[in-house]
């Protein structure tokens, strides 16, 4: 089994699992290595994505389909999802795990009526390794509809990151200059809250994460401490209006996305010189 080794890797360490099944050793780490995904931000739908919250086919297969797989994504309904896991060798989908969200976990078999599971977490973490549920468990677990994740093996191909990265720099610099206008704004620390997972979230914890992934520790250190004024803000009533700029230095701020600004751009000209 391939644990969890940086924060919401769940659905990494899942596709590590799966390759597991395929007789494929990796970790969740080799797999966000190999998609530079420190390196990619995203704007998706009115919000700015990066890290580990890049969970689509589209950014798996970065890494899958240089090792000669590709990942295939499908929409199935609740009642059908237990004939469909069944035809398959292994499959990931999310389980409702009440006010935590959404959890990955990924199925690798039945064991007389039931389906198993391997429970995607830390390697210390007191929870089962696997999990079973019956076909009716299974139900109450997923949403009426639920996207299901099966590997499908290809020619192994190498996936040009030129026009990524450069992309990515647009979004960094576009997610930055947003969260610039606001320092200068007195809104409400409701509205504030509200901006966290869309707006603060790639730079200010999935961007931590990721700069210590590839060893930037001190640097993400810098982020840490603007992510301490960031909760500072938030923490205070929720219908108290304030001007974030008293709480986070936009000058600073500007300063560390320049910081990783210029680790994208690096990692884009060594990307140029392998094309």
């Amino acid at each position: 089994m391939k644990y969890m080794t940086f924060n919401s890797s769940c659905s990494y360490a899942g596709i590590a699992n799966m390759l597991e099944q395929y007789g494929i050793d990796t970790t969740d780490r080799e797999i966000a290595l190999g998609m530079k995904l420190p390196y990619l931000f995203v704007y998706d739908d009115g919000a700015y994505v990066s890290g580990p919250m890049l969970q689509k086919a589209e950014w798996f297969d970065i890494y899958l389909n240089s090792i000669g797989f590709q990942l295939i994504e499908k929409k199935i309904l609740a009642d059908k999802v237990v004939d469909y896991l069944k035809e398959q060798k292994t499959a990931m989908l999310g389980i409702k795990m009440g006010n935590a969200g959404k959890h990955a976990i990924v199925y690798i078999g039945m064991e007389a009526d039931e389906l198993i599971f391997i429970n995607n977490k830390w390697e210390n973490e007191e929870v089962p390794s696997e999990i079973k549920f019956s076909e009716e468990e299974l139900r109450e677990k997923i949403d009426a509809e639920v996207v299901v994740a099966i590997l499908q093996t290809i020619k192994a191909t190498k996936v040009c990151m030129t026009d990524k990265l450069e992309e990515s720099l647009v979004v960094l610099q576009a997610n930055v200059l947003e969260i610039i206008e606001l320092c200068n704004k007195e809104v409400t620390v409701e509205y504030l809250q509200s901006k966290l997972n869309t707006l603060f979230r790639p730079l200010f914890l999935d961007g931590i994460t990721m700069l210590n992934l590839i060893g930037e520790t001190e640097f993400a250190e810098e982020w840490k401490v603007m992510q301490g004024n960031l909760l500072g803000a938030i923490r205070a009533d929720k219908n108290q209006s304030i001007r974030l700029g008293e709480f986070i230095s936009a000058d600073k701020l500007q300063v560390l996305a320049q910081r990783y600004v210029e680790l994208i751009r690096i990692e884009l000209e060594k990307e140029k010189l392998e094309v």
